[in-house]
């Protein structure tokens, strides 16, 4: 909008004060608003993996418009001239698309790198117990890489919460390793790093998590290896009759 019948021309200075305080206060709500988005951006560009998906661009866009409408009626008011149509305009957009952007609850938990390896850890917890159930029931673990991969499908492993920094999402995944001490190539956060024992009658399950945007091995309270393991114990009764653990 224009403040004064002709575009560029002096106009009241209260006019334009005005004008000039209502309009800065939306940008400025428009911006204070896009700080998170911006900061996850650049912690995400410059780290090889992050948590939480891409940035809310409608919220980098409309911060954008703001800055720039910004500046020139700043600067159409410190020349004393009335601001142009398409600076207030740009201004609004960048309202409406923050608002389009929706609301900011849950991103937080969504970005923190410990609720992915918690997330990592509860996926990995039920694919565990149902291996422990195939080891009790049968005597022996499942050798084959489909059987694990099914067991992690099942555990509701979907979901991403770790991205690339082209923002591809990187879901839980099954890594085969030929012996215990054995460390996937690469590392990748997600992995679950699977070792059977030839005999089938053990199994050990190591966890590939997130710290500062790269890929860590799991650790426990005591600062070790976090390692789920499997032992076939005979003295046991066989869970058969146990049911498995639930699957949200």
């Amino acid at each position: 909008m224009t403040v004064g019948s002709d575009v560029g021309q002096p106009s009241p200075l209260g006019l334009r004060l005005v004008h000039a305080a209502l309009f800065l206060a939306f940008a400025a709500g428009v911006v204070v608003a896009s700080v998170p988005e911006w900061t996850h951006l650049a912690q995400a560009l410059r780290q090889p993996f992050h948590a939480g998906g891409a940035p809310r661009w409608l919220v980098l866009a409309g911060a954008l418009l703001a800055v720039v409408g910004t500046v020139r009626l700043g600067w159409d008011l410190v020349r004393g001239r009335s601001a142009p149509l398409w600076a207030s305009g740009g201004i609004l957009l960048g309202v409406m698309a923050t608002l389009a952007g929706g609301k900011p609850q849950g991103l937080e938990q969504s970005r923190s790198e410990v609720a992915a390896n918690l997330e990592l850890l509860r996926v990995a917890r039920r694919v565990h117990l149902q291996m422990v159930h195939e080891l009790q029931s049968h005597g022996e673990t499942p050798r084959s890489q489909d059987a694990w991969r099914a067991a992690l499908q099942q555990s509701g492993a979907s979901e991403a919460r770790v991205f690339t920094r082209a923002f591809r999402p990187v879901l839980p995944q099954l890594a085969w390793l030929p012996s215990e001490s054995a460390l996937p190539e690469p590392l990748v956060p997600g992995q679950l790093a699977v070792h059977v024992t030839p005999d089938g009658v053990g199994f050990t399950v190591r966890l590939v998590g997130l710290e500062k945007g790269q890929p860590v091995l799991l650790e426990d309270d005591q600062g070790a290896p976090l390692v789920l393991r499997g032992l076939y114990n005979p003295d046991l009764p066989p869970p058969s009759q146990q049911a498995l653990p639930h699957t949200p």
